[in-house]
């Protein structure tokens, strides 16, 4: 099961329409839980709450719709920002999001439920969308009492009800003088949260069809309610809500569709846990052990090279042991040939020559501060909750911005290309039994991400690709048509992010469990120079690799290879006294990022990118594994999809 946000609401309220739409408009998966309103109070408690919905739960903190938009607005990208970036107008955008939410939104609320209420066979239907079963027959049964505990709870009388109408309709005046044109919006000349938050507070009174739940339709209203809309619909302010809604409603991408996990039975994910549970380390080692009694062992149609020489003698020989057979038609199938799918020719030359030579030692320095702003950015926006996820919300964020700012590459938005490169390592790397959601979620991602990077090549092209990223490189290098380039930079991206993420979750788990390599780890931390850091990461992940085993193609018999590096790096003639933590030793002998021709591409930005994401984490105060309900590590089919760490008192 993913660890995407989940959203205890109601589905007809504007506040959870405000959530949906944030989330939706950000690219970030999520599950919503609708209930009945009242009905829901006691699942907003059970999970950390008060009785107000929506109610979110992020991976690492749980809060209500404005602490929401303060834990997105914190943690996105600088051009995903919710607030506008200018201070005062910024301030202004606080200003203007508090009153909407406290006064204006109440006040549709109220003016709405008091007219539509008495109506049951709309009302009672639209509460309970999407409710379990047996609150939508509560509702149907037992809608006289459900009317009458609402009227209770939001204090409905002729008199609110009359205060609530003269408060709308003197807002939206006072709002509509704020608003200069038809093309404008409320602060600054650019959508901001201020736009977000007014257009799905007052739908209830501006009824917009692109509301992103079922709704009244004009002719359901009675007389004077019908009225009041006019009326607020004719001002500047209700056609700038429905304008909002009309250009900016619809969702940029569909999570479902590039999830490989979306859907899924309860068969197949109980599948998935028992895999990824039988090749945990903890099982995985002792096997090897056992297996080292010999180098090659013959089973069935299958080798496994098991003790470290053999390892490394199988990887050199590159042109016996081949990989076009096991990576080549899934590469070709969502992008097109990548060297990871290629075996020795003047083609493999030639493009490794084009994608190697754009990469430059000088580049390390800036993937070590572009690594490093974000570690600090999130970690200061965990510091409120004492709580962060280093897994997806930490290394798996700070890796998509090294695609976005070195590679060149931001996607649509931050999440989207996250989700697009997850779906595509997991279909090329790691769908051995042909999953069909897992496939089905990878031509979806490609087909997206291929119109993407060749509408982004074109621009760059046409712009001059003046910038200094990798993919400005190459459009200027030539060396490449724009199809190979789409090609490579698909390929280089694809293995960007997730061996980032498990490299990063794998290193934490093994520090975490041990108080003496956590500790060893700190103090390499108090250094600005990486290495120290560097030998501690590498060696956390030798107990916990991110690739345990290599697959290769044997040309002389046809069979499949499996070299299981995480044997090879237990192996005492390697590898002496296996079972400590020693982190002096050479790094070059190390499996991590495999070895011989197919080495990573990725060697030495890891080699920056990892020891800053650990080094950051440990030097917090007091940092431990989560404790209650953050404390499970969360995976989405073989991904570490959270992992809680806590820190301070």
């Amino acid at each position: 099961m993913a660890s995407w946000f989940r959203l205890i609401s109601v589905r007809i309220s504007p506040f959870c329409e405000l959530a949906r739409w944030v989330l939706e408009r950000q690219g970030i998966a999520y599950e919503e839980s609708c209930h009945v309103p009242i009905l829901n109070v006691p699942f907003t408690k059970a999970a950390g709450g008060g009785i107000n919905v929506p109610f979110v739960r992020a991976p690492d903190a749980a809060f209500e719709v404005h602490e929401f938009l303060n834990y997105i607005e914190a943690r996105a990208r600088a051009d995903e920002k919710l607030f506008p970036t200018d201070p005062g107008e910024r301030r202004e955008a606080e200003d203007l999001v508090r009153s909407i939410l406290e006064e204006l939104a109440i006040a549709v609320r109220l003016y709405a439920y008091s007219h539509m209420l008495p109506i049951r066979h709309v009302t009672g239907k639209l509460m309970a969308s999407h409710a379990p079963w047996w609150e939508r027959a509560y509702v149907t049964l037992c809608y006289p009492i459900q009317a009458r505990l609402m009227r209770n709870a939001l204090k409905i009388d002729p008199g609110s009800t009359e205060q609530a109408r003269k408060t709308i309709l003197s807002l939206f005046e006072s709002l509509s003088k704020r608003i200069p044109s038809d093309n404008a919006f409320l602060i600054g000349d650019r959508l901001s949260v201020a736009d977000l938050v007014f257009a799905s507070a007052t739908a209830p009174i501006t009824l917009p069809a692109e509301y992103g739940a079922p709704f009244p339709k004009l002719s359901d209203l009675p007389g004077e309610m019908k009225t009041t809309v006019d009326a607020v619909r004719k001002t500047a302010a209700g056609r700038l809500a429905l304008r909002i809604y009309r250009d900016h409603r619809s969702p940029r991408h569909r999570f479902e569709e590039t999830s490989g996990s979306a859907g899924e039975s309860r068969a197949v994910a109980l599948s998935r846990w028992l895999q990824r549970t039988l090749a945990t380390p903890g099982l995985l080692r002792p096997a090897a052990a056992v297996l080292r009694l010999k180098p090659v062992w013959r089973l069935g149609k299958t080798t496994l090279i098991t003790r470290y020489d053999e390892i490394v003698k199988t990887l050199r020989a590159d042109q016996e042991f081949t990989i076009a057979e096991v990576n080549a038609a899934r590469m070709n199938r969502i992008s097109g040939p990548f060297i990871l799918g290629m075996d020795r020719s003047e083609e493999y030359d030639r493009e490794s020559t084009a994608i190697r030579t754009v990469v430059k030692p000088d580049d390390l320095d800036w993937i070590r501060r572009i690594v490093g702003g974000t570690a600090q950015s999130i970690i200061e926006a965990a510091r409120q909750y004492g709580r962060l996820d280093v897994a997806g919300s930490y290394a798996r964020v700070s890796a998509a911005r090294v695609v976005a700012e070195y590679f060149g590459v931001p996607g649509p938005s931050e999440h989207i290309l996250m989700q697009w490169i997850r779906s595509l390592f997991w279909d090329v790397f790691l769908n051995r039994n042909d999953e069909p959601l897992v496939r089905r979620a990878a031509d979806r991602s490609a087909r997206e991400l291929r119109d993407y990077l060749t509408a982004l090549i074109g621009q760059r092209a046409g712009e001059g690709a003046a910038g200094n990223d990798v993919l400005s490189r190459l459009v200027r290098g030539g060396a490449l048509d724009h199809e190979g380039i789409r090609r490579n930079i698909t390929g280089i991206i694809v293995g960007a992010i997730e061996t980032t993420v498990t490299a990063a979750a794998n290193a934490f788990t093994v520090l975490l469990a041990s108080p003496a390599a956590l500790e060893q780890t700190r103090r390499a931390a108090e250094s600005a120079d990486l290495a120290p850091v560097r030998q501690c990461v590498y060696e956390a992940m030798r107990f916990r690799p991110q690739a345990p085993l290599l697959v290769r193609h044997s040309k002389r018999d046809g069979r499949t290879v499996i070299a299981m590096t995480l044997s090879g790096m237990f192996d005492a003639r390697a590898f002496p006294e296996p079972g400590r933590f020693l982190a002096d030793r050479p790094l070059e002998k190390y499996l991590h990022f495999g070895h011989g021709m197919h080495t990573c591409y990725g060697l030495m930005i890891n080699g920056v990118q990892l020891p800053e994401l650990v080094r950051a984490v440990v030097q917090l105060p007091n940092v431990r594994r989560a404790t209650g309900r953050f404390r499970k590590t969360i995976y989405e089919g073989p991904f570490p999809d959270r992992l809680v760490v806590e820190f301070g008192g």
